[in-house]
């Protein structure tokens, strides 16, 4: 068994491919990656700007990105909760069910 790699910074799931399961590689997966940009203050100073859901294969680069625009910046767990949060996890776990795909080393 090897040892499990740190996951990247942001990311708030992980899912395993086919590649990386049949190779023992825990770094061949669907991450998905939670990123906010403040755009202006709104009411009682709370930021208010976008949270952007992208998931990725590090596999294939094949990726699905979500952005919800003009929202409190402290709702991010009702936003992963909701049909966006579904979305993308949803679109991780299909597509990291058939991706056989290696990414090439360097």
């Amino acid at each position: 068994m090897t040892t499990p790699t740190a996951w990247p910074e942001n990311v708030i799931a992980r899912y395993l491919t086919v590649a990386g399961s049949s190779l023992n590689r825990d770094d061949i997966a669907v991450d998905i990656t939670c990123t906010q940009t403040a755009r202006e203050k709104g009411r009682h100073d709370q930021e208010v700007g976008d949270i952007t859901l992208v998931a990725h294969c590090s596999g294939c680069s094949d990726r699905d990105e979500t952005t919800c625009e003009g929202l409190y910046l402290d709702l991010v767990e009702p936003v992963l909760k909701s049909f966006y949060g579904d979305h993308s996890r949803e679109w991780a776990q299909s597509h990291a069910e058939t991706c056989r795909a290696i990414p090439k080393t360097a």
